[in-house]
């Protein structure tokens, strides 16, 4: 029997939630009262929620992540700091963990082949705070640098909570739930933008999406704005883990409904990450994609029919997509406007062009970031670190000439050497090599074929996120140490055959 269900009551429940959340956040940020009742209300539940139920503050907190980009979709604000909605259920839910971890003196993830390279590498974290007081860093920068790391706190919870296949499948409902409101949310915002010619209503919802930190949004061409969240991240993930699932299992092999799921959320992923138009994802899909198609090549009973099959599919798929975003922007809707605008020929000046300001910025800093990495290659900087390069932001020029400084770099693993310093960074390594390698040893474990392949779709993700991480920082922001906790639970759990079969239901 099988042991996964990918869309069932957790998938309607989340995905209706996500609607209403979304609607309370955009009143919230036209109506402060509206923010200032739902703020503490929000982390309060949380609180008493995963008091009571661990399983059910987790969720919370995990929709949040998928969701909330930077987490400010809720925000407390004074003159002096702002304060997330993502922080304040986070502490929310570890307060709560640990009141329930001393009362039954139990703590899940002690005694695990993870434990030791991730107290290894978290040591090097500290390290990293320490040397940024030490030398002297902006208390403020060494903070706001070194807060994203808190986040491998929840691999404790994730131990606790992950801990039977019934629940595997509440997680998967939620994250595939979540990324479909995510490219639903990111189609409306490309056509309202393409087509609403009110100034006030326009300012109305981008000052929102600016606001909340949900995304970007730019004008690319005219009347065609570029729809990047931060949290197009799961979109990647989850499309990967789709495609895995529908190459490698046929009609037999899965149950109709996780089939079907799979066709709809990938579909809508892939063409989320389209619209979005971030070369690091677009190079991480291609480099995964590769290493995927590399691996069915290589199975005997697969072969060149599966893959010539797989990648002609997945070319009439991305032709549509393209027609259908393409169509989404110029189709006249009533009372605005028609446009004329070529997707495929913005997708070809995307991949081709190479002296925009914001890709010139990112070589920009290159040079400056490895000067600065050498300084101190072995312990780092420590967190906080700044460095002041000249950006080719046209904004920037006009306020200062160009000269811009910060503690936040593109380049991520010159960030993380930079803050960590050489054994900083490869402890970090270690310890994600030491995660993939528990996860590709699981497989041996696993005789049903979903379970099979979900984990070696999980497994790709992890590699996916290794690539963005060059160009676009993940392994040191929230949402990217998020998958890792998660992988690190599901891996290990399987890996030791600690997983209950316990509810296999929706």
């Amino acid at each position: 029997m099988s042991k996964l269900k990918l869309y069932g009551d957790y998938f309607k429940i989340t995905f209706w939630s996500i609607i209403i959340i979304e609607t309370l956040s955009f009143l919230g940020h036209n109506f402060s009262l509206v923010n200032q009742i739902l703020f503490p209300l929000i982390i309060l539940a949380t609180f008493i929620i995963s008091l009571r139920k661990l399983e059910y503050g987790f969720w919370i907190v995990m929709v949040e992540l998928f969701i909330g980009s930077f987490g400010y979709l809720f925000s407390y604000d004074t003159d002096e700091f702002r304060l997330s909605i993502r922080l304040g259920v986070f502490v929310a839910l570890i307060l709560a963990f640990i009141i329930k971890s001393v009362r039954e003196k139990k703590v899940s993830f002690y005694k695990t082949k993870l434990y030791r390279p991730f107290i290894i590498f978290v040591s090097f974290v500290a390290l990293g705070v320490v040397v940024g007081l030490v030398k002297g860093n902006e208390v403020k920068d060494i903070f706001f640098d070194f807060n994203a790391y808190l986040y491998f706190a929840l691999i404790f919870v994730s131990y606790s909570v992950l801990t039977s296949w019934d629940r595997i499948n509440k997680l998967l409902q939620i994250l595939f739930a979540s990324v479909s409101v995510i490219a639903i949310k990111t189609f409306f915002l490309l056509s309202y933008f393409a087509h609403q010619t009110n100034d006030g209503l326009v300012r109305l919802v981008y000052t929102w999406v600016r606001d909340t930190r949900v995304g970007e949004i730019s004008l690319i061409a005219q009347d065609y704005f570029r729809i990047f969240f931060q949290s197009h991240i799961w979109s990647l993930f989850v499309g990967i883990i789709c495609l895995v699932f529908l190459v490698m299992l046929n009609k037999n092999d899965t149950d109709r409904s996780n089939r079907r799921i799979s066709w709809i959320v990938g579909i809508l992923s892939s063409t989320a990450l389209i619209i979005s138009f971030s070369r690091s994802i677009w190079l991480s899909i291609l480099i995964t994609v590769l290493i995927f198609f590399g691996y069915v090549l290589k199975k005997k009973n697969l072969g060149a029919s599966v893959f010539l099959k797989a990648v002609l599919v997945m070319a009439v798929i991305l032709i549509l997509e393209v027609v259908f975003i393409t169509g989404l922007v110029n189709f006249k809707l009533p009372g605005g406007s028609s446009n004329n605008i070529s997707t495929a020929s913005l997708i070809r000046d995307r991949i081709t062009v190479t002296d925009e300001p914001a890709l010139g910025s990112r070589f920009q800093l290159l040079k400056p970031l490895w000067s600065k990495a050498l300084e101190s290659p072995v312990v780092g900087s420590g967190f906080g670190t700044t460095i002041t390069y000249k950006t080719l932001d046209p904004r920037t020029k006009e306020l200062n000439g160009g000269q811009y400084t910060t503690y936040s770099f593109e380049w991520g693993y010159l960030d993380l050497l930079v803050k960590l310093g050489v054994f900083g960074l490869l402890a970090y390594m270690y310890f994600l090599w030491k995660l993939l390698k528990i996860g590709l040893q699981s497989l041996s474990r696993l005789s049903n074929k979903e379970e099979y392949y979900l984990v070696f779709g999980l497994a790709l993700s992890l590699i996916s996120l290794l690539v963005v991480h060059f160009t676009t920082p993940y392994l040191n922001h929230p949402l990217g140490i998020t998958l890792i906790v998660l992988l690190a639970a599901i891996f290990e759990k399987i890996f030791r055959g600690d997983l209950s079969v316990q509810g296999i239901k929706s």
